[in-house]
Parts: C-alpha cells; sequence; structure tokens
C-alpha cells in the first residue's frame, strides 16, 4: 500500500458512505466494513500501483457494487486516457458514452491475449510454463498490470481473452461484469463460474474460451 493508494481510498469511501451510509464496503487497502442494507461495494482505488509509481500511464480506479453475492454494477476509469468504463448488470456495457462489445475472434490462431504474471517466483515460472501451447498461436501477448483494465479491454474487443493466476475480488468485480455485459464470458480456470477469483480466471469474448482453457490444460 501506498500514500496515493490511502487518498484515493478515502477519497472514494468517504463519498460512498456518505451518500449511502448503510452500504458495506470491501476495499484492497481497509478492512471490510459490514452494512445494514445487503450492498456492498468493492473497490480498488488505484489498480496498477506499480505502473502508477513508475511513471508508466496504465492503472485504473475500479469500483464495483454487489447486491448480494451478484455484482450488478461496474466502473473502472482510466483518468490518463480519460476513458470511462461501465456495465449495469443486463444493461450492456459502454466506454464514455459508446456501446461497446467483444471482439469476434473465433479462433486462438492470432489472438490477442493479455495475461497477469504472479508476484510469486515459484507461480511465475509455473505459468511461464503454461505459456508454451499459447506463444505458437496468439498473435499478441501483452502483460499489463493492471487486471481492472484487462478486463475492461475485453469488453471493448482490444483483447481477445485474459488470464490470471490469482485475483482477489476487488480486482476483478467491475471488470467482470463488463466483460459479461459486452457479450464476453468469465470463469475460473477449470470453466466453472467464477466463485474465487483467487484460484484464478480466465475471460474472453465468449467464442476462444473453451480454446483458451483447453490450452491451460
Amino acid at each position: 500500500m501506498t500514500l496515493y493508494d490511502r487518498q484515493a481510498e478515502d477519497t472514494i469511501v468517504r463519498a460512498l458512505t456518505a451518500k449511502y451510509p448503510d452500504d458495506g464496503i470491501l476495499s484492497e487497502e481497509s478492512a471490510e466494513s459490514e452494512g445494514a442494507s445487503g450492498r456492498r461495494w468493492l473497490i480498488d482505488p488505484l489498480d496498477g500501483t506499480s505502473n502508477f509509481l513508475a511513471g508508466i500511464p496504465h492503472f485504473a480506479v475500479s469500483i464495483a457494487l454487489a447486491v448480494g453475492d451478484e455484482v450488478v454494477l461496474g466502473c473502472v476509469h482510466d483518468p490518463v486516457r480519460g476513458e470511462t468504463f461501465t456495465a449495469v448488470r443486463g444493461g450492456c456495457a459502454h466506454l464514455n458514452d459508446q456501446r461497446i462489445g467483444v471482439s469476434e475472434r473465433d479462433t486462438l490462431d492470432g489472438a490477442v491475449l493479455s495475461i497477469g504474471l504472479s508476484h510469486c517466483p515459484s507461480r511465475r515460472a509455473e505459468m511461464v510454463k503454461q505459456l508454451a501451447p499459447f506463444l505458437s498461436r496468439v498473435g499478441v501477448l501483452r502483460t499489463l498490470g493492471s487486471a481492472a483494465l484487462d478486463l475492461a479491454y475485453v469488453a471493448a474487443g482490444r483483447f481477445d481473452a485474459v488470464w490470471y493466476s490469482s485475483l482477489h475480488d476487488w480486482d476483478v468485480a467491475a471488470g467482470g461484469l463488463l466483460a459479461e455485459e459486452a457479450g464476453g464470458r468469465l470463469t475460473g480456470l477449470e470453466g466453472a463460474p467464477l466463485s474465487d477469483p483467487r484460484r484464478g480466471i480466465v475471460a474472453s469474448n465468449g467464442r476462444i474460451h473453451d480454446e483458451v482453457l483447453h490450452a491451460l490444460g
């Protein structure tokens, strides 16, 4: 956690608690606060902190709202590019004022794939080994350091698929909803509906999802 994460979180939490005092909050930088409304905000105040600190202009703010266990609202904001991705459950996905949708690629061959390499050296080495089936087929491979933006880029058709070995709820809540509402698919690494992102996630345009899962073995 950095001062920047903390300041961003404080600003967001103050605004939300002032308007929705009965809602719970789960944020990357603080302990979870329980609410009485059955609603919960999931916040990553600075997704891509390492990029931010290194002066790499690729980071975002991610905010989602869940009712019970279902995420119903998601927003990923890229302050550098002035891009705000939003989605409402059952209401499509948008980039600023324009509706967006996933890519139409129907094969892994030539696909644009982004991955999130683990911070754990042993897990990172394992992921590198798992990349072998992709390297001979995908057209573009990226690791950009912001899960929220990766997922938003799937929704916008910029990436055909995204693979992360482990994430937290606040990493995937908003971006995952974006991908789904844009026509894509979000699952765990074995293809089941996502229940615990700490065990890994795959998001895609849906058309190549099974191929990605198969390549991961």
